[in-house]
């Protein structure tokens, strides 16, 4: 077994008196003692800060000597380093510029809760609503890499609501405020392809179930190709078993057919 490099050790002791001195304001009196018995035989090495504030709670002179000297040492070699970045480097030289870093510690306080609760801080949020539709959305990129996948889509963006003729009023309000699960679209051109919605226990509240039917009947009216999907276990879906389920059920039903035109080439060209 190979010995770690002293240096190294008494590093990591200097490392425990930063974390003993920054986790309570006032240490154990035994544990600051010991540190400052290690500090002065140079059992350990510390940080300047660590050994002031050492000094100043032991109100120890040898301490304040200590912490002297090491601030005379930093002075010198910054001095050095200093005069060595002015002379011009000599090829094949094994002297190496000496940098001062400081110790970084992020702390980040979490808890458990509603994924949405995520989004509460602030004004942005996610584009996704559940952990379901980040996993489905994530398999149907990968699926159709050739296509364009968007989440919560406005309907009244790929549907022309005053041309369908064949719905209600209460139909046509409905629809000027829905948003699509999924959309399929055709890059830089913008037509849909297909559209689907994920399913759960929630649309089998009678109010939901009315509002599935309005939105039945509108994408029924465009003709696209429109798949509601529904798993057992929604939160347990893994990226593979979507992509599985997109290529044995949506794949063979999927035609682009007359939806591919290119706008940019000539844009005043309408399919037939």
């Amino acid at each position: 077994m190979t010995t770690p490099p002293r240096d190294f050790l008494k590093a990591l002791g200097g490392e425990g008196l930063c974390l003993l001195l920054d986790d309570a304001e006032v240490p154990r009196n035994d544990w600051s003692n010991r540190y400052a018995s290690l500090l002065l035989n140079r059992c350990i090495v510390a940080p300047l800060e660590a050994i002031l504030r050492l000094a100043t709670l032991l109100d120890s002179a040898d301490l304040s000597e200590l912490a002297r000297q090491v601030r005379r040492k930093e002075e010198r070699v910054l001095a050095q380093s200093s005069v060595k970045t002015k002379c011009k480097s000599v090829p094949g030289s094994s002297e190496q510029a000496i940098l001062q870093v400081r110790r970084v510690v992020q702390i980040m306080q979490m808890f458990l809760g509603d994924g949405r609760l995520s989004d509460a801080s602030g004004i942005c949020r996610s584009v996704f609503r559940s952990q379901q539709e980040r996993t489905f959305l994530r398999a149907l990129s990968l699926r159709f890499p050739g296509l364009l996948a968007l989440p919560n889509y406005p309907l009244d963006q790929i549907v022309s609501l005053d041309r369908v003729n064949t719905i209600n009023a209460k139909t046509l309000r409905y629809g000027r405020n829905c948003r699509l699960d999924a959309v399929l679209i055709i890059p830089d051109e913008g037509d849909p392809v297909a559209v689907f919605e994920l399913d759960s226990r929630f649309h089998d509240v009678p109010e939901n179930a009315g509002h599935d039917a309005m939105k039945n009947s509108l994408i029924a009216a465009t003709g696209l190709p429109f798949f509601r999907l529904r798993a057992e276990s929604p939160d347990s879906m893994t990226v593979d078993e979507w992509y599985a389920l997109l290529s044995d059920q949506v794949l063979p039903h999927l035609d682009l057919g007359g939806r591919v035109r290119c706008r940019q080439a000539a844009y005043r060209l309408i399919p037939c």
